[in-house]
């Protein structure tokens, strides 16, 4: 049975812990909340996610919610459902007064029928779409609310491989990746289902290890660069450094 209240009045909890094997996932269950706030909301982006699907009811129980981001949708507007759903499950913000998930993906996702499923990755009517997002939306850029910041600077800084073995071994995955896409461009409805799926999977394997080699052997070369970057700078200057693989961070660090 549900609680009137929630015995604490105020609750701060992380989207990781949003899991089944989590109790405070249990607990939260039972609270109904007068208020949420949800930062860094692009991450309920993942319908089918076990945070998401915990999230949810939470975010549409509550009387009031506030949904933060500085990117709502990283990459298509299948991202943005989860949000919207949230915000109006009903769909009312939409044109025609209502909006299943199939109907939204169908008609802003561009939503194509596959042999692994409907492919919801495209964008269309995008116009419309950010019509409707306009009654539930206030966008504020960095320029309205922090005029004193200098503007963001972005460069691209080349580096050599300097261990030649590195060096053959991402050039080498990087071909085998080349042909494992193109084996999947050429996969037509008279393959078998595990004979797709297996080649998809390989060309998958292959980016993520590409990824991988290319950044490792990129490493020694990047951490002379901002060796000499902080020696070249003022003593009281800092940098903060971001990288996807531990291997890479490990050599930096040491």
């Amino acid at each position: 049975k549900k609680q009137s209240k929630c015995p604490i009045q105020i609750v701060i909890v992380t989207y990781s812990l949003l899991q089944n094997r989590f109790q405070i996932a249990n607990t939260l269950r039972d609270c109904e909340f007068e208020c949420i706030i949800a930062d860094e909301s692009h991450n309920l982006k993942q319908l089918s996610s076990q945070r998401c699907q915990l999230a949810l009811p939470l975010l549409q129980g509550s009387n009031r919610l506030v949904l933060l981001s500085g990117t709502p949708a990283l990459n298509r507007p299948v991202e943005l459902w989860p949000q919207l759903h949230a915000l109006d499950a009903k769909g009312k913000m939409f044109i025609n007064g209502s909006m299943s998930y199939s109907e939204y993906t169908k008609r802003y996702c561009n939503a194509k029928r596959t042999r692994f499923g409907y492919d919801v990755k495209g964008s269309s009517n995008a116009d419309e779409l950010h019509k409707c997002l306009k009654g539930v939306m206030m966008r504020r850029l960095k320029n309205d609310v922090l005029q004193d910041l200098p503007p963001k600077q972005r460069s691209i800084v080349p580096v050599s491989i300097s261990d030649k073995e590195k060096e053959r071994e991402s050039r080498e995955t990087m071909s085998q990746l080349s042909m494992a896409r193109k084996a999947v461009t050429e996969i037509t409805d008279l393959d078998a289902d595990d004979v797709a799926n297996s080649a998809q999977w390989e060309a998958r394997r292959l980016l993520m290890q590409a990824y991988q080699a290319s950044g490792v052997a990129k490493a020694p070369a990047t951490t002379e660069y901002i060796i000499d970057w902080l020696e070249g700078s003022a003593s009281t200057q800092k940098i903060l450094v971001f990288a996807h693989h531990k291997e890479v961070l490990d050599y930096i660090e040491t």
